[in-house]
């Protein structure tokens, strides 16, 4: 990787999208290489999709525990390696209609410079035409999004 003088100096908040999945582990030392670089604030956001957790709201008990230890999964076990890392982390969950818009509305509302994803390697022909999260992220958002390949294995240095 090539690094230029001043690269980074204008990073102030990173998101990254994580959902425990090796793609997303990936994406986050990426992204906590660069926080721990640049000094930006490293926000890792886990997307709830109304159509796939939705049949895990059977009963108000089961909300509770499930979002409960999700919350507790993306503060701490799935981010642990960027805290320990270096980088200043703050993790959330959001709901949207899909993991696309809910990491894009994340980026605006928190005014991000940057917005990484991490590739599963699953890709078809069909998720590119229906849509699948890395593509929708690259081509609708209005900062720089980096998408970390499967093949990627460790933190990149300048």
């Amino acid at each position: 990787m090539t690094t230029f003088p001043g690269a980074g100096a204008g990073l102030h908040r990173i998101v990254v999208g994580v959902d425990g999945s090796p793609g997303a582990q990936r994406a986050l030392g990426w992204a906590a290489a660069r926080s721990c670089e640049t000094g930006a604030e490293l926000l890792a956001v886990h997307v709830l999709t109304f159509d796939r957790e939705l049949a895990l709201d059977v009963s108000p008990a089961s909300v509770t525990n499930w979002r409960r230890t999700l919350q507790a999964d993306v503060a701490g076990r799935w981010t642990e390696a960027a805290r320990a890392a270096g980088a200043r982390v703050r993790a959330y969950v959001v709901e949207a209609d899909s993991a696309a818009a809910g990491l894009l509305a994340a980026a605006d509302e928190e005014k991000a410079d940057l917005l990484v994803l991490g590739a599963h390697g699953q890709g078809t022909l069909a998720d590119r035409l229906l849509g699948a999260t890395t593509y929708r992220v690259a081509h609708r958002a209005h900062i720089p999004v980096v998408v970390i390949p499967p093949e990627w294995t460790g933190p990149a240095t300048g």
